[in-house]
């Protein structure tokens, strides 16, 4: 049985504002792939606690929306045809409450959760869709759907806290809502500002610097017979590749994140035949108190040149860290100022830059998790390779095209307290299929191989 609630929301403010750089970053990529954009929705299935009522849910829900004005906000179009944000004065969510009706609760909610996520939203829709499962007549999940233009996957974290925490109080705003964070219409007002001017200014040098001497083809020519879907992506799921991670970033004193650009760069030298990795890498640009607690998607790349030359794997891996730091720098910037200054590094060299290479992580932004980094001390090679036995494919993927330009999208992310899940999606004129998942594998293989040579001394600490 489906039952359909309606949650009225008043914000604290209202008013227009232009996108801010990441909506802009991610309005660009969801237009070139609309309307199939599914892909750019994020969900989350919480728990609700055993003696909270329908209405205790609901009025949880209507504090979060009310608390985080980008969950509120809508992308119109300008008479001149330009996308903008919108914060309405109210807002109307119709959450769907469904009976599990037999079925586990849990796996009722991860359905719901699909159903929600799989429908892709308007560029101007509403950014949000809610459910409830039910047994018996009381919640047991909340289910939420949010619209990267929303949200991006730093946020989503703070949502998925805040969101307990009121389902907890039963919708009493508490500690969450004590501090007002920032939103996108105080970020447009800051990226317009002198200050984010000037940033945006020290990127764009940063990008030029960079371009100077980046490929006009980072794939060196390879060509193949594009397969009928032209870009193919496949998720793998390794615990292997979760212990190696954690265990190497412990022995070489750095981050799992740095390990993994260190591996992705070695593998792309291997693929391109360079003595030098370039890529764009994505960074979630939340340094200070204020930019961790803001609402929004503010996630942007930038590009990073690795060194291969000379190196064995932990002399990649510091390369790596302290070229990611600089790249890390450069990461907000305005997408005009940007685009006009590769045009103009163009000219000047006569020749394409080739910025199809993207590498994307999100790892455990705290440091070291402990719990991985003390496993893989005590793993032997014999376990390493029972780990690397139950390494599964996990979903293959096949679209007609991807964001313009791009030819090779690789990302990992934690994908349970035990494993990581790495993808690549690739334009198979120039990874097929297959390649595509070789390289998944050699980038687990080489992660465990490295990470069993320094515990037996072959590279340095």
């Amino acid at each position: 049985m489906t039952k359909i609630h309606d949650v009225h929301v008043l914000g604290d403010r209202t008013g227009d504002a232009g996108l801010t750089w990441g909506q802009q970053c991610i309005w660009d990529e969801a237009e070139s792939f609309a309307p199939d954009h599914a892909h750019f929705n994020m969900g989350l299935v919480l728990d609700v606690p055993p003696d909270a009522e329908p209405a205790d849910v609901l009025r949880a829900l209507k504090v979060l929306l009310e608390d985080r004005e980008s969950l509120r906000t809508v992308y119109p179009r300008s008479a001149a045809g330009r996308p903008y944000q919108h914060v309405p004065p109210a807002a109307l969510l119709r959450v769907v409450e469904r009976d599990a009706a037999g079925e586990r609760a849990r796996d009722a909610a991860e359905a719901l959760a699909a159903e929600l996520r799989g429908v892709p939203f308007s560029l101007d829709e509403f950014p949000v869709r809610a459910g409830i499962v039910t047994g018996g007549g009381r919640p047991l999940h909340l289910v939420l759907v949010v619209f990267h233009l929303a949200a991006d996957a730093w946020d989503m974290g703070g949502l998925a806290a805040e969101a307990e925490q009121l389902l907890g109080s039963r919708g009493a705003p508490g500690a969450a809502g004590a501090e007002r964070r920032p939103h996108p219409l105080d970020q447009a007002g800051w990226e317009a500002g002198p200050e984010g001017r000037e940033v945006s200014r020290r990127s764009v040098r940063y990008w030029r610097k960079q371009l100077a001497d980046w490929p006009a083809d980072v794939f060196r020519g390879r060509a193949a017979v594009p397969e009928p879907l032209r870009f193919h992506e496949v998720y793998v799921e390794s615990e292997a590749m979760a212990v190696a991670l954690y265990g190497l970033a412990r022995a070489l004193r750095t981050s799992p994140t740095a390990v993994f650009i260190g591996l992705a760069s070695t593998a792309l030298g291997r693929l391109t035949g360079g003595s030098r990795a370039h890529f764009l890498l994505g960074f979630h640009n939340r340094v200070t108190p204020a930019e961790t607690r803001a609402t929004g998607t503010v996630a942007q790349d930038a590009p990073i040149t690795v060194d291969l030359a000379g190196a064995d794997f932990a002399a990649v891996v510091h390369r790596a860290a302290r070229a990611a730091m600089s790249s890390y720098a450069a990461a907000k910037w305005d997408p005009a100022e940007v685009a006009a200054a590769v045009a103009e590094v163009e000219r000047e060299r006569g020749e394409p830059v080739d910025l199809s290479c993207n590498v994307n992580l999100r790892l455990a932004m705290n440091g070291i998790d402990h719990g991985l980094a003390e496993r893989a001390g005590r793993a032997t090679p014999d376990e390493l390779a029972g780990l690397r036995a139950r390494t599964r494919i996990s979903q293959e993927i096949g679209t007609a095209r991807d964001r313009a330009g791009r030819k090779f999208f690789l990302r990992v992310v934690h994908h349970s307290p035990d494993a990581v899940e790495v993808s690549l999606r690739a334009d198979t004129a120039v990874l097929s299929r297959n390649e595509i998942v070789g390289h998944l594998m050699e980038l687990e293989e080489a992660a465990v191989r490295c990470w069993a040579d320094v515990r037996d001394g072959a590279l340095p600490r």
